[in-house]
């Protein structure tokens, strides 16, 4: 019978104090935090494949399933602070084991298994999944405000310099479509993740007739990571998803970004809601958009943890080893939680936001980024070529800049000197063709193609991004109700072995 320690094997002192403090009992409360629900499930799944196979007597098996019922229902308080006499966050759990229903029976549990465990897999998988879940939300609300704004015409910008021109609507569409993409690789990072490494041993596998895809199948995950040098090597799971969670996070800084600008008095095109909005302890005329701010510092701060992920793994040995085990999971697990509040904040304040319709139309109408529709319309009524029709634009533009004018003081009279100036004759148009073109609204309405601004275009492209948003968000769910059926089997094979034996 054991004297209730672990067994530290060939050496002969204790952890030391330093180490203890500085690397156990700090690795002890991370794993005790993010991994005890997970622990739980493997050994369950591994007892219950054991009796399966006939490698562990049922009656043994069921006093270990018992044990463990036990034990969740206690929750991880039950393992008690960090004991260095236990070493490890495995131990303390085997120690517990052994208190119950001694070390012959817990000892079983560890036939054919070592670390490092599926538990970072099963962690990352859920909180991929509850990410998933807050970007399919926020971009519903995206979605919802860019169906309303579909008319609402504003400038857009190239190299910052006032461009084309679209509607609010045409670009949250295209934000959305953005976040798709970041839902996919996400997607993505999860089917990376949700392989199981039980059943790899050391690095070896087992000689025991163990069954890796009946635990494999009791625990949820989609299929057995085969080789079992790459099950205790690789980490490629966590900088996927840190890859995909920057990814995110960049897309949202951007979104930040422009509404930050969108925000000041200077552009005037939105007003955030009073409940997201910040005072200022001098300034009493401040209203400050600090979501935005928020937004973007955590964006930064996802580079830098996907940056930290993928250099943990620089340079390190294809084996089982502490930067793979644990060192690459924390600034993973960083960003998933920080990724989940900034698309709540996003939401509520995004939803919040008042959007000032005549200023956005004020200023789209006061520049000139309607200018190559008049060309087209130039082009179109006229013998001469686009590019030519384009030189007599730009000649105009820089003739109104000059002249102090907009654009919707530019008149025939404006175009005919610019086409004298580089044609030698005059255009046959008209003061209404050439406003016409010039227009704002129409504009956008002209722009009629499949993706662009006109309300038409982005009515289908909302109805588009609308059903794609809701084929994700089933992919998602058909991912948790696999988790739960796993769950439920395991619950089912587990409770019928320890009603069989109960615990003593």
């Amino acid at each position: 019978m054991s004297d209730g320690k672990i067994s530290r094997e060939r050496l002969e002192a204790p952890p030391g104090e330093v180490y203890a403090e500085t690397v156990l009992a700090p690795g002890y409360y991370f794993m005790l935090e993010h991994y005890f629900a997970p622990l739980v499930e493997v050994n369950r799944a591994w007892t219950v494949m054991l009796v399966d196979t006939g490698i562990v007597d049922p009656a043994a098996g069921g006093r270990l399933l018992g044990a463990f019922a036990e034990l969740a229902a206690a929750g991880p308080e039950a393992l008690g602070p960090f004991n260095p006499a236990h070493e490890y966050f495995y131990s303390h759990m085997e120690h517990w084991l052994n208190e119950r229903v001694g070390e012959e029976v817990a000892g079983e549990m560890n036939i054919g298994r070592t670390r490092p465990e599926p538990l970072t897999r099963m962690a990352t998988r859920e909180r991929l999944l509850d990410t998933l879940d807050a970007l399919a939300g926020f971009r519903s609300t995206l979605l919802e405000i860019a169906e309303r704004e579909v008319e609402t015409v504003m400038p857009q910008w190239t190299h910052f310099q006032h461009a084309q021109l679209s509607t609010l609507g045409h670009y949250l569409v295209g934000m959305a479509a953005a976040l798709e993409r970041d839902a996919g690789r996400l997607l993505g990072a999860y089917a990376t993740a949700n392989q199981c490494t039980l059943g790899c041993g050391a690095l070896a596998g087992s000689s025991y007739p163990i069954d890796r895809e009946l635990v494999a199948e009791l625990l949820g995950f989609d299929g057995v990571r085969e080789n079992t040098i790459d099950c205790v090597s690789s980490a490629d799971h966590m900088l996927e998803a840190s890859s995909a969670l920057a990814g995110l996070m960049i897309t949202l800084s951007r979104l930040c970004e422009d509404l930050y600008i969108w925000h000041t008095e200077e552009f005037d095109f939105v007003s955030i809601g009073d409940e997201f909005a910040g005072s200022s302890s001098m300034m009493p005329q401040k209203k400050n958009a600090y979501p935005f701010e928020y937004v973007r510092a955590r964006a930064a701060q996802a580079v830098g943890e996907m940056t930290s992920a993928h250099a943990v793994l620089h340079n390190t040995n294809f084996q089982d080893i502490k930067d793979v085990e644990e060192e690459v999971v924390p600034p993973v697990f960083r960003s998933l939680a920080d990724a989940s509040v900034c698309l709540r904040l996003l939401e509520g304040s995004v939803a919040s936001l008042e959007i000032r319709r005549e200023r956005m139309l004020e200023r789209a109408g006061a520049g000139f980024g309607s200018a190559t529709e008049l060309a087209a319309v130039i082009h179109r009524g006229s013998d001469l070529s686009y590019r030519t029709a384009h030189r007599v634009v730009g000649n105009l533009v820089l003739r109104a800049f000059r002249q102090g004018k907009g654009a919707r003081d530019v008149d025939a009279a404006l175009v005919a000197e610019s086409a004298r100036e580089l044609l030698g004759r005059e255009l046959e148009l008209d003061d209404d063709a050439i406003r016409g073109a010039l227009d704002p609204v129409a504009f956008v309405e002209a722009h009629d193609l499949a993706g662009g601004p006109a309300s038409r275009a982005v009515r289908a492209a909302v109805a588009g991004a609308r059903e794609r948003l809701g084929e994700q968000a089933a992919a998602v769910a058909a991912r948790r109700a696999g988790l739960d059926r796993a769950a439920g089997a395991l619950d089912e094979r587990a409770r019928a072995l320890a009603d069989a034996t109960p615990v003593r």
